[in-house]
């Protein structure tokens, strides 16, 4: 891919709000739409591989039997909950599931899967921005629940996923963590980690497919932050 190749599509997006809860100018559906309108057919896999990533929490609500349907995944509700359409990685964790062949936490199971199939296809497509910030969110995933597995007295590898994909240190981020106010507070902390990693993650060229994947990551994030502060005064409770 010609470096600056996106520079129509990254032009269309807005600016992002200047800290988390702020309102978003556009919503992250829309963002996702304006990508799947223009992205090269070469790179839509990869558009969807992240999007893929909602349909995944939303499978995990569904599971859990709670009404909450998050927008901008690839699967509808309907899809889900029939499991029909399904990409391969949730046909095999629910094959899997069926037949009762999982670990005891079965979410575990179904992140795993998800984060297999996306990394798996990130080196296969040699997208280097998926494949960055996919590692530092499995090493993330994996140093919280060692963190919350000693707080059980638990062990923390029945919890852990592809540790093969991991190398990054946490210790900073896990010692930070520990010292917010409350639960809002933390994933206030870990987003605003997130968006300092996938701008590392993004690369030097503002137009590129890496920079237009860290785009939709972005207001996903922004998105969510829209949505709790108009549930609770963010800014009053952290």
């Amino acid at each position: 891919m010609n470096i600056g190749s996106y520079y129509f599509l990254a032009r269309c997006f807005p600016p992002v709000p200047l800290s988390l809860g702020e309102k978003v100018p556009v919503s992250f559906s829309e963002i996702c739409g304006l990508v799947l309108r223009n992205i090269e057919p070469g790179d839509e896999p990869l558009v969807r591989c992240s999007l893929m990533a909602v349909d995944t929490a939303n499978t995990e609500y569904f599971l859990q039997g709670q009404d909450v349907f998050l927008p901008g995944g690839y699967l509808t509700r309907e899809e889900i909950e029939g499991k029909r359409n399904l990409p391969s990685f949730l046909r095999a964790f629910f094959e899997n599931r069926d037949r009762k062949v999982r670990r005891g936490y079965v979410y575990d199971d179904l992140w795993e899967s998800y984060y297999g199939y996306a990394y798996s296809l990130a080196g296969e497509l040699n997208c280097r921005f998926l494949m960055d910030y996919l590692s530092w969110e499995i090493g993330l995933r994996n140093s919280l629940v060692g963190l919350r597995a000693r707080e059980r007295a638990e062990e923390a590898e029945d919890y852990r996923i592809l540790v093969q994909a991991g190398g990054h240190d946490f210790s900073s981020i896990i010692s930070q963590l520990k010292t917010q106010q409350n639960p809002l507070s933390a994933e206030r902390f870990l987003d605003e980690e997130r968006l300092k990693q996938i701008f590392h993650c993004e690369g030097p060229d503002p137009f590129s497919r890496d920079a237009i994947l860290g785009t939709m990551e972005k207001a996903r994030i922004y998105s969510r932050w829209e949505k709790l502060n108009a549930v609770y005064n963010v800014r009053d409770l952290i």
